[in-house]
């Protein structure tokens, strides 16, 4: 007998047999095999046809037996059925048997047969979710005896899994590649901090790709659009004929008759889920959802969530039916409206400075309503709620929340700067948007349990909690300077931080949700909408201000933007320090207001004047679809276009930087620059003080600042002279 100590990082169900692979603690790659035999359950119409189907179903050679057991059919069922459950040999005759037998008129209805097979070998044989550190014992064949799971919940670090980095270029500039006619001119990888560029011929740089694949031995494959790329790769592999194994099961190249077959031993990742949420993200997202790691980042909150709730019902004693959508009610036009509001936001008194504002934001607020008052998919009617102690919807989503709440906690322990707080925060992450979609598909038509009313009524209590809160706090002598769903905005003069949390405190106990104080504001400005048709409307999450600290703080403007130029982001957050360094409200709109317009005075001089290093200029934005798809040749495609058309391979996902040289030009091309291969210093004055005004007038306009006295040619003038002329 062996046993190994170490983490799952990939299953698969191969033949007659479940494959696991490991990391183990002494840093060594395991694999594993495991007995499986694939199952359905399948409730008959009545008793007789129960017996005739035990009969005729034990004589098919496929079905290895059948046994009659007690399972729930439907979420909050009272008393279990008596079903039928069929292990049928192999995975391969799986369809065929649940085919035929779903056709039978002795059968009402089929169960279980939405899951994958590595679903159901993880939920019912297995019972341990990837990625979890494991005690395994295994005999001299590596057939799977026994093993223990290792609790390392309290863990930061994520398990010791590798990834190699890698990226492939064509020939093909400005259209989709052809794995049929183009070959691959270049692959770019790195590995830890070792970087390669393979170039040259294309076989050559196949034979290097794979023998440094197999040198360093990494778990994880991780590269742009994952499965388009490495589909091209087994698909030029193909062409060539060439024998290059990519994973850890090297078979003759004959054998090797699909993608899956070729990568067996590795799992492949797609950059941006990687880049976003890291390796200790995806380890949270694998194990909420019971699945491999390569599955867990490919598929949609929707699956993974349903994945976690097949499991929790299958560990009940439930079946799972098939995936036809879930509760519905007939209801009229009229309830519909009544029901179905969203959240509330309480109007603002727009463009006008507060002084002393408090931010209290409801921490979680929606997954803490839906474990707080028990709502789910089962317990919500047209009839009201119906609390249920192992209601399903609260039970998974106490489990996230609470484990998000503890790493958001254990992030403060930590320098911003460590890797400890880096995997906090991944962690934490990924649970969030897990509990954002848990609230969000609660609802959904493609939910297999989901049921409307359940996220209408998440919603309704949201709405009352806020209503709710402001009634509390005005009753306090507080003023409510906005509200937006879950957070609101408060005020009183001359009240203290402390005072601020304690009326948070207050609030807790009160509504029985957690909110605390989020930002205390020494000033605070709410702005309204863009458009003069709608000046009298607010703009949702669209203010700024200034904290008692002297940082300022905005959401939604230029700062928040991820293709605003580092310098109208640092232009702009000096603006709203330079108003806002007064000290009472009055100061602001008399001498805080002078000292921000001679700022943006100076700031465009230093831009007429090409003072501003091009660096700080630099536009970045994302293609968000393959160069070939746009049919509008917008500044990032045309920078983008650009360095195609200097064979610099060019795919969805990349992040274009250029700057603007000349943007009235007719020739959309010319109108920007890409900084891959811009050599001047030259950028275009005329638009860069377009977009110094445009942040400007964000933050000014409410104070009667007109950017029209700007928008004329300068023609060598300085501002205050063209400005004061005359």
């Amino acid at each position: 007998m062996n046993t190994a100590v170490g983490w799952i990082f990939d299953a698969y169900i191969q033949d007659e047999k479940a494959v696991l692979w490991l990391r183990t603690d002494d840093d060594a790659v395991l694999r594993l095999t495991d007995a499986y035999a694939p199952s359905c359950y399948l409730l008959p119409r009545n008793e007789d046809d129960e017996r005739g189907l035990l009969h005729l179903l034990q004589d098919s050679p496929h079905i290895k037996s059948v046994a009659l057991e007690e399972k729930y059919t439907t979420l909050g069922e009272e008393e279990a059925k008596r079903l039928l459950h069929v292990h049928v040999d192999r995975a391969v005759n799986y369809r065929k048997i649940t085919g035929v037998v779903e056709r039978l008129p002795h059968v009402e209805a089929l169960y279980n047969t939405d899951l994958l097979h590595v679903q159901e070998y993880l939920f019912t044989q297995l019972g341990v979710a990837p990625t979890s550190k494991i005690a395994i014992d295994y005999n001299d064949e590596k057939r799977v005896n026994a093993l223990k799971r290792i609790d390392d919940s309290g863990e930061i670090q994520p398990p010791p899994f590798t990834s190699f980095l890698f990226d492939l270029h064509t020939d093909s500039i400005g259209r989709c590649p052809n794995p049929r006619h183009d070959p691959i001119t270049r692959l770019d990888v790195r590995y830890g901090s070792e970087a390669h560029v393979l170039q040259g011929r294309e076989q050559a740089v196949l034979e290097q790709f794979t023998s440094l694949v197999k040198t360093y031995d990494p778990d994880f494959l991780v590269c742009p659009e994952s499965r388009t790329t490495v589909t091209y790769l087994f698909d030029r592999v193909k062409c060539l004929k060439q024998d290059l194994p990519l994973g850890r099961e090297h078979a003759a190249f004959e054998d090797v008759k699909s993608l899956r077959r070729w990568l067996r031993g590795r799992v492949v990742l797609d950059y941006g889920y990687v880049e976003d949420y890291g390796i200790a993200g995806l380890v949270e997202r694998s194990r909420f959802s019971v699945l491999p790691p390569g599955i867990a980042a490919r598929w949609t909150a929707n699956r993974i969530i349903d994945s976690r709730n097949c499991y929790e019902l299958l560990k009940r004693g439930h079946v799972i039916p098939k995936n036809t959508g879930g509760y519905a009610y007939i209801r009229t036009v009229e309830e519909v409206v009544n029901r179905d509001r969203g959240g509330l936001i309480l109007a603002p008194e727009m463009g006008v400075v507060h002084e002393n504002v408090a931010e209290l934001d409801f921490e979680s607020e929606y997954p803490h309503l839906i474990v707080h008052d028990g709502l789910s998919y089962e317990t919500v009617t047209p009839q009201g709620v119906s609390r249920r102690d192992d209601a399903l919807l609260p039970h998974v989503t106490k489990q996230i929340l609470d484990r998000r709440l503890w790493f958001k906690r254990r992030r403060r322990r930590y320098d911003e700067d460590s890797p400890e707080c880096r995997w906090c925060e991944q962690r934490q992450l990924a649970l969030k948007m897990i509990l954002v979609c848990l609230y969000g598909t609660s609802g959904c038509c493609w939910n297999r349990f989901g049921n409307v009313l359940c996220f209408e009524e998440i919603n309704r209590r949201s709405r009352e909690t806020l209503v709710k809160t402001k009634n509390f706090v005005q009753q306090r002598g507080f003023d409510v300077v906005y509200a937006d769903t879950d957070s609101l905005f408060v005020k009183k003069k001359d009240t203290a931080q402390e005072e601020y949390e304690a009326l948070s405190r207050a609030i807790r106990r009160h509504t029985g949700l957690p909110i605390a104080l989020d930002h205390h504001y020494k000033f605070f400005l709410l702005l309204p909408r863009r458009s003069s048709s709608s000046m009298n409307m607010e703009a949702q999450k669209h203010y700024f201000g200034v904290l008692t600290n002297g940082n300022p703080l905005t959401r939604g403007i230029e700062t928040r933007r991820h293709d605003c130029p580092r310098f109208i982001k640092s232009f702009q957050n000096e603006l709203i320090q330079t108003l806002f360094d007064a000290e009472t409200v009055a100061d602001v709109y008399a001498a805080g207001y002078t000292r921000a317009v001679n700022f943006v005075v100076e700031t465009v001089n230093r831009i007429m004047k090409a003072e501003i290093p091009l660096e700080e200029l630099v536009v970045s934005k994302t293609l968000r679809k393959p160069l070939s798809e746009y049919t509008s040749l917008f500044p990032h495609v045309s920078a983008a276009v650009s360095l195609a058309q200097q064979d610099i391979a060019i795919r969805k996902g990349d992040v274009i930087d250029f700057i603007y040289v000349n943007a009235r030009h007719r020739n959309p091309l010319r109108r920007v620059a890409p900084l891959k291969i811009y050599e001047s210093a030259y950028y275009d004055r005329e638009k860069y003080r377009s977009l110094v005004l445009d942040a400007a007038e964000t933050v000014l306009s409410t104070f009667g600042f007109a950017r029209q006295k700007f928008d004329v040619r300068l023609r060598g003038r300085s501002v205050q002279e063209k400005l004061f002329r005359n």
